[in-house]
C-alpha cells in the first residue's frame, strides 16, 4: 500500500511546484517576426523571482539589423529605468536563445532589444520583444 502512495504523493507534490510559476508565451515583433518566447518566474526561497527566458525560431542578430551583435534582455518595473538582465545565450543552429536572471519584483516587462554590443547601459536598439510578467507572490 505504502509503495503505491508514493509515486500518487510525488506526483501531487510535483504537479504543486510546477502551478506555482507563472508561464507567459509572447511572439516578437518586427523586425524578428516568426519567433515565440517562453518566460517563466516563479518566486524562490530568498523572495526574489527566478525568470527564465526562451526563445525559439529567432534569426541570427545581424540578419535582422546590420549593426546587430547580440540581443540584450532587460527587465522593467513600473516607472524605474530598464535593468539589464543580461544576453540571451544564443545558438545559431537551433536559432535559439535562452537566458537565466533574477527580479526583485513580481511585475516587469521583459524587453530584448538588438545592440551592438552586449553591454549598453540602457536599451538603445531595436526592441523585438515586450512582454508583461506578473509572478504570483
Amino acid at each position: 500500500m505504502k509503495r503505491a502512495l508514493v509515486p500518487l504523493f510525488t506526483a501531487a507534490l510535483l504537479s504543486t511546484v510546477a502551478a506555482c510559476a507563472t508561464t507567459v508565451q509572447a511572439p516578437t515583433q518586427a523586425p524578428a517576426l516568426g519567433s515565440d518566447a517562453k518566460i517563466v518566474a516563479k518566486k524562490n526561497k530568498t523572495g526574489t523571482y527566478a525568470v527564465t527566458l526562451d526563445v525559439t525560431n529567432l534569426a541570427p542578430p545581424a540578419r535582422l539589423d546590420a549593426d546587430a551583435t547580440t540581443f540584450v534582455v532587460w527587465l522593467v518595473s513600473g516607472n524605474l529605468p530598464a535593468v539589464r538582465a543580461g544576453t540571451l545565450a544564443y545558438d545559431e543552429g537551433d536559432r535559439r536563445g535562452q537566458l537565466e536572471a533574477s527580479s526583485p519584483n513580481a511585475a516587469f516587462t521583459v524587453l530584448i532589444t538588438l545592440e551592438k554590443d552586449a553591454t549598453p547601459a540602457s536599451p538603445s536598439g531595436k526592441g523585438i520583444l515586450s512582454a508583461a510578467v506578473a509572478a504570483r507572490k
